[in-house]
């Protein structure tokens, strides 16, 4: 059975190791996870939730709260729990946490390219917004900005 729960810093080995072996997730180095963990200043609030199956890490979820506004930074899913609902349980975990937070938007950056995962925020309830040119490097790529309202949060 599939489990969601705040990260924590003995989970830290294992987000990265899962972060560095997806080429589309956001390489960040280990503080940048253990400032998401520990960091809250003012208006600003920080999440972190992991998926568990087995005693072994097969997602993660980071996202930052400014105000009314939630903004996931990073999800990535093993690809071998893929399509397997891990996405959505971390979807609906950080949901939760940022409407008892007060938020009321849930908001987030894709790679124009990635169109596995720009279905798969459509089916979570979101919908194109925007577009940000040049925002991905590494290639250099335009950012689809997607969101939706947590009145709805599931």
């Amino acid at each position: 059975m599939t489990s969601i729960r705040a990260m924590a810093l003995q989970d830290l080995d294992q987000v990265v190791t899962l972060e560095r072996s997806t080429p589309e997730a956001p390489h960040w180095d280990r503080s940048h996870y253990e400032s998401a963990l520990l960091d809250e200043a003012g208006s600003i609030r920080r999440g972190a939730f992991v998926s568990i199956h087995r005693e072994r890490l097969t997602g993660f979820l980071v996202a930052r709260q400014v105000l009314e506004v939630c903004e996931i930074e990073s999800i990535v899913v093993a690809e071998g729990a893929r399509r397997e609902g891990v996405g959505s349980a971390l979807l609906s975990a950080v949901s939760r946490w940022a409407a008892t937070g007060g938020a009321q938007r849930l908001e987030l950056e894709v790679r124009a390219s990635n169109s596995h995962a720009i279905r798969f925020y459509e089916k979570a309830g979101m919908t194109k917004d925007g577009l940000r040119r040049g925002y991905y490097r590494d290639p250099e790529e335009d950012a689809v900005l997607m969101g939706k309202s947590l009145y709805s949060a599931d």
